[in-house]
């Protein structure tokens, strides 16, 4: 155990009284009932019927609740009540059968049979994404409150910590995640290194666990192209980057000296792209698996200020105050309480333009009489990590309201994953604002994919077009070039498709994904009426009347969310054929809406 104290104490005056706020009511409701025990049936509902939420719901209420009474505990050291509240937590969290999610457990360790066991005497046990937290946390917390734990309590932590995870990564590796070029990489190893480090006697073990760490946090960061875009999606770049932080923070503390990963541009990059990625408040542009609606982390972006000063610290009245996440994580939690300075109040995200040509994504932030309106598009390939068959999509977003959208995460399950993933609309083509060219549908896979043909920002306008043919099968199509418009001085988008066929085409269908306002079909156009806005859409008038529809998905949080979806028939004569689409924002107020 390593003797040196990492972290200083903190005095409770020194807390947004906000985050601190939120951390006692959480410890009032957690400390008023006892959580039920996962079931087998629950444990088993996964693999039985490809349920996630049953098993997940119950073992991220633990984390919760240990992360809760944990920051309490460290708030609060004269609290006796918090620490046996916390005691009685990792207690429970020793008891787990695995620490993997059912979801993520491999069938051949945890599913070992008693002729495997009787081999070598030895319980098997992956090592997934939330085993490797609960190690980094429980490791954490026995250095925060080393001299206050039952020291029997602390000898179990220490064998559950090496026997499940430790020792596990030092005799099976190499492990799948240790190549991987996304999260997995950042978050399972960075949690084992930060786990070694806090906990490792023995200096050759740890060294080869700091040297396998720092290899996958090289892989890791192979997965981001220059422009430091997470083309995973907002969610997953605090996620993943949070991880590798955390580690490389801890591993400064631990050699006493500071590390060189902060000097390359990369990583100065990945640490940008954060304001880069709002569309306005915590409004982000939510293409893949990503949620619409995000805070910044007050305290993770001031420490990434400290490193790089470019880094933009977002208003304080957006940023996370209740900093225990869905999933109880203590790291992001514990370091929100402690590198947050309640004293920065930061600044609105800036008006901006951003080109991010590594990873196919156009983001543009303007101001215009006290409002702020976004446009982002996205090129790329259907093969990216949580992909969605997106090539061409786009946002439209004004006043904190969006006009256009991405449907972003749906629910995850066992189908999600498999084989049925494109079933699920919001990653299907089909949930996107991308044509259907004589009845194809853009598919996935690396060969389905767009080519940049422009990317340019000027005062008035910026032009993102794509060369858009290799995302579709349809052999009767040649050359199809998608070309935005953003008019910065109404504000207004023009969406330009530009189609060659080397036969006969039949119909091109366009589909556009709107929020779920009220509307109106008019003559050549249709209006959205939003809150002391709306939106005039205008298109081909040779094309038939649109058909819209309201549909639902169930989303990342398991409830129905509803939108719209426009579908534009157009019916094709010529080989060369050309639809026009304008995006314009009127200062009209809804007067009457037809649905």
């Amino acid at each position: 155990m390593i003797k040196q104290n990492y972290w200083h104490v903190l005095d409770k005056h020194n807390v947004d009284e906000d985050i601190l706020r939120f951390l006692q009511e959480k410890v009032k409701e957690y400390s008023k009932k006892n959580l039920e025990n996962i079931t087998y049936q629950t444990f088993r509902s996964f693999e039985n019927k490809g349920d996630r939420k049953e098993f997940e719901t119950i073992y991220f209420e633990r984390r919760k609740r240990l992360t809760a009474f944990g920051l309490m505990a460290f708030l609060s050291p004269e609290n006796h009540q918090y620490l046996m509240w916390l005691e009685n937590e990792v207690w429970q969290v020793c008891q787990e059968f695995s620490w993997c999610l059912p979801a993520h457990i491999d069938p051949q360790l945890e599913g070992q049979s008693y002729q495997d066991y009787q081999l070598d005497g030895k319980k098997q046990y992956t090592i997934d994404l939330f085993a490797a937290e609960t190690a980094f946390t429980l490791a954490e917390l026995l250095h925060l409150f080393y001299n206050r734990l039952d020291p029997f309590l602390i000898e179990k932590v220490k064998i559950e910590v090496d026997r499940r995870v430790l020792q596990n990564f030092i005799d099976n590796g190499p492990f799948h995640w240790e190549t991987a070029t996304h999260n997995w990489a950042s978050v399972c190893a960075g949690s084992i290194g930060s786990a070694a480090i806090y906990l490792h006697d023995n200096d050759t073990q740890l060294h080869l666990v700091i040297d396998r760490v720092v290899d996958a946090m090289n892989c890791y960061l192979e997965g981001y192209k220059a422009d430091g875009a997470c083309t995973e999606g907002y969610s997953y770049w605090q996620y993943g980057f949070g991880y590798f932080v955390y580690f490389f923070d801890l591993l400064e503390k631990y050699r006493g000296e500071s590390s060189d990963i902060w000097q390359h541009d990369k990583v100065r990059e990945i640490a940008l792209f954060q304001q880069k990625i709002f569309l306005g408040h915590y409004y982000t542009v939510n293409f893949s698996d990503a949620n619409k609606l995000a805070k910044p982390m007050a305290g993770f972006t001031r420490f990434l200020h400290i490193k790089f000063p470019e880094v933009h610290i977002p208003d304080r009245e957006i940023s996370q105050k209740e900093i225990i996440d869905h999933c109880g994580r203590w790291a992001p939690a514990f370091r929100e309480l402690v590198w947050t300075n309640v004293d920065s109040l930061g600044a609105k995200w800036p008006d901006q333009d951003y080109q991010l040509i590594d990873s196919a994504i156009t983001v543009s932030r303007l101001t215009k009489d006290n409002r702020t309106y976004a446009f982002a598009a996205k090129g790329g390939h259907n093969d990216e990590p949580h992909n969605h068959n997106d090539i061409g999509h786009f946002i439209l977003f004004a006043d904190n309201q969006y006009f256009f959208k991405d449907l972003g995460a749906g629910q995850y399950n066992k189908a999600y994953f498999g084989t049925e993933r494109y079933n699920f609309i919001c990653n299907s083509a089909k949930g996107h604002s991308v044509p259907i060219i004589n009845g194809y549908y853009q598919s996935f896979g690396p060969d389905f994919h767009a080519v940049i043909e422009t990317a340019s920002s000027t005062k008035e306008k910026n032009v993102f077009s794509l060369a858009m043919e290799n995302a579709y099968s349809d052999p009767a199509l040649s050359q199809f070039k998608r070309t935005f418009s953003w008019e910065k001085k109404k504000p207004e988008l023009i969406l330009v498709d530009s189609f060659l066929f080397n036969e006969s085409p039949v119909t091109i269908e366009e589909i556009l994904i709107l929020e779920d306002h009220e509307y109106q079909i008019f003559d050549h156009c249709v209006r959205l009426y939003a809150k002391d806005q709306t939106m005039k859409l205008s298109y081909d008038s040779a094309s038939e009347k649109p058909v819209i529809e309201r549909k639902q998905f169930i989303n990342h949080d398991g409830e129905a969310e509803y939108f719209l979806l426009f579908c534009l028939t157009v019916k094709i004569l010529k080989l060369n054929t050309e639809i026009l689409f304008r995006f314009e924002w009127e200062e009209v107020k809804q007067s009457q809406s037809i649905q």
